[in-house]
């Protein structure tokens, strides 16, 4: 193993396009990455200091908080597994992707620290490695993650997930993704319990939307492979209207999926655990994106993307 004097890795962002909370009993989901929204990080050799520099703070490694105590954690086993407890290092982060909004920022970020740690390391690292060391980051950020956000910020095509497996396959549609944030924090400890309930107090309509969006995704991606984005569109907001029916949406998501289907859309829902967080749109074409785009930014959008599929 060769040591450089600093290395480089780079993920990017995800969203589901299908299976949110449904996942979680068990039914398939399908993700997308995000290739425009990316995180970069880059470790540095220094004599002494273990510092991180993000969002324009340079932080101590045994300083960082506890929301970034699943990266502390991912950096400490980094080093020991290297032998390098004590060694000196200053990593800079510098991400595009929007924080708590289901775009699966935490995966993306301890998978870049992951590529640049081995790549300063001069050292090869494995599919099964890095699945490791951003899994045991994304244990502790966020408990038992379904594992889809880990395979989807480091994959290039869509990501079919089911039985805890996922694979890539193949689409080429003809439509393009308008994703809009609402600038509502995403509660996802607060969704999933909200699920509970629902099944607790309303089983057989909160099991049968769950059922039901397991039988979308499957529908989800067949629209996918044969480029048939009008059905696709209806299938997404017919998710949307499941997932209303589990009490995850949230106003200001349900207000922005009917702004971007009055402006044109072929279909839209949330993305994500809800309560707050980011919708999208699946729009025709780019042109017909953009004023989506707008649309959805007078109806209160905080920021919106365009995505090519």
């Amino acid at each position: 193993m060769i040591k450089h004097a600093s290395g480089t890795g780079k993920a990017h962002a995800k969203a589901i396009l299908i299976g949110d909370h449904a996942v979680v009993y068990q039914q398939p989901a399908v993700a997308i990455p995000l290739l425009n929204l990316e995180v970069t990080a880059r470790f540095q050799s220094l004599e002494q200091s273990q510092t991180i520099t993000l969002s324009g703070k340079a932080i101590e490694l045994n300083d960082l908080g506890a929301d970034l105590e699943g990266i502390r954690q991912l950096i400490v086993a980094l080093l020991a597994a290297n032998q390098m407890t004590e060694a000196g290092f200053l990593l800079e982060i510098d991400s595009i992707i929007p924080q708590e909004r289901g775009f699966g920022a935490s995966a993306a970020l301890a998978t870049a620290i992951t590529r640049a740690f081995y790549d300063w390391q001069g050292a090869a690292l494995s599919t099964e490695t890095l699945n490791h060391y951003t899994t045991l980051a994304e244990n502790i950020s966020h408990g038992s993650p379904s594992g889809i956000d880990a395979a989807t910020v480091s994959a290039v095509e869509p990501v079919w997930f089911q039985d805890q497996r996922c694979s890539t396959f193949e689409t080429s549609l003809d439509a393009t993704l308008v994703l809009a944030d609402t600038g509502v924090r995403g509660q996802t400890v607060r969704a999933v319990n909200i699920v509970k309930e629902q099944l607790k107090e309303h089983y057989d309509e909160s099991w049968a939307a769950i059922t039901h969006l397991g039988d979308l995704a499957y529908a989800v991606k067949e629209a996918l492979v044969e480029n048939d984005p009008v059905t696709l569109g209806q299938l997404f907001t017919s998710a949307h209207h499941d997932l209303q029916a589990l009490q995850v949406s949230h106003p200001k998501l349900d207000q922005l999926v009917a702004a971007a289907i009055e402006a044109g859309a072929l279909g839209a829902k949330l993305t994500g655990s809800g309560i707050g967080g980011a919708m999208f749109a699946l729009a025709k074409n780019d042109q017909e994106a953009e004023q989506i785009a707008r649309s959805l930014a007078k109806a209160g959008a905080r920021e919106t993307w365009i995505q090519p599929l």
